[in-house]
């Protein structure tokens, strides 16, 4: 297939971005955007100030987490003009068909959930579909773990299920302080994205691991006009440690991107390992001789509720 040929209006535009990110001037800054609120978005210089910016036409979608390029205009006045390459991007598909990017230039993924409402155990691996496509690691979170019957180790079967395949669950409750230490420790050192469907308590993870939230990006989002609806936009925020988190609003559902060129199977650790020992390298493990992967669901060394997840996802496709 011949390349499609680019107008001298998409030379230009892209040559605009690549000359930005690359320039010198001392005029273009980079920083680290913590907020996006509608058309324009907060982005934090590497020396800790706070700039609400503009955004330069036809850039793109900009989320938390991405790198900015940005230039001054006026003395309280600023640009985005590009966004650095990504190392990866966390996207979703809405109720409505449209797709939606939720974080960029992750390193790990707090999957939220909660006793009540009980868990949903194909949105789960619907996360985390979406996490190994992106090479982001997850941490499964179960919230609200002080109503749980005394002596309930494993609820839900989430250790026995997800724990064998590398996934880390950790039991937690911010009325009782339980496992709040140790999603701490999990935090330092990266750029996590906390992310859940409503109600679950995301919103009382976040207050108990950020007491004293940042108030200059309150004041930002106040003398902007927006963000009043705070729970509506995701914010970056900046913990001990070397660490950051991206909380995001509640969903009532995670749809991942599904892509006939990506199998759903690169998403199921367990079944894009037996993958290479199929008969066919195009094997879908649905009814194919010689599948390992069905042969690995009839002696039950597949848990069914993972096989059955997969199968609605390909169904998608």
């Amino acid at each position: 297939m011949a390349k499609r040929k680019l107008s001298n209006h998409q030379k230009k535009r892209i040559q605009g971005t690549q000359d930005a990110i690359n320039s010198d001037s001392q005029n273009h800054m980079q920083g680290l955007v913590i907020s996006h609120h509608g058309g324009k978005i907060v982005v934090e210089s590497f020396d800790g100030s706070l700039h609400i910016c503009a955004v330069k036409s036809n850039i793109g979608i900009i989320v938390c987490g991405d790198t900015a390029v940005y230039e001054q205009i006026k003395e309280t006045e600023f640009r985005v003009l590009a966004i650095r390459p990504r190392h990866n991007l966390l996207q979703r598909i809405d109720g409505f068909g449209h797709l939606k990017s939720v974080a960029a230039n992750l390193s790990q993924l707090l999957i939220c959930l909660a006793v009540k409402p009980a868990p949903n155990l194909f949105l789960l691996d619907q996360y985390l579909l979406s996490a190994e496509q992106q090479n982001i690691d997850v941490v499964i979170v179960l919230n609200k773990a002080d109503i749980l019957p005394e002596g309930l180790a494993d609820p839900f079967g989430l250790k026995a299920i997800y724990e064998p395949l590398g996934y880390k669950v950790l039991l937690a409750s911010v009325k009782t302080d339980n496992g709040m230490e140790s999603l701490r420790t999990l935090l330092d050192n990266n750029t996590s994205v906390l992310s859940g469907v409503s109600g679950v308590g995301k919103s009382s993870i976040t207050k108990a691991l950020l007491p004293e939230i940042d108030v200059k990006i309150c004041e930002i989002s106040e003398a902007n006009e927006e963000g009043r609806h705070t729970t509506r936009t995701s914010r970056l925020y900046h913990l001990p440690n070397n660490g950051h988190l991206i909380d995001t609003p509640g969903v009532r559902g995670f749809n991942p991107v599904l892509d006939d060129k990506i199998p759903v199977s690169a998403g199921f650790r367990e079944i894009n390992r037996l993958s290479a020992h199929c008969r066919f390298a195009n094997c879908r493990h649905i009814n194919e001789p010689k599948c390992a992967v069905v042969e690995a669901m009839l002696q039950n060394d597949i848990t069914d509720s993972r096989y059955q997840h997969y199968l609605r996802l390909v169904e998608k496709l």
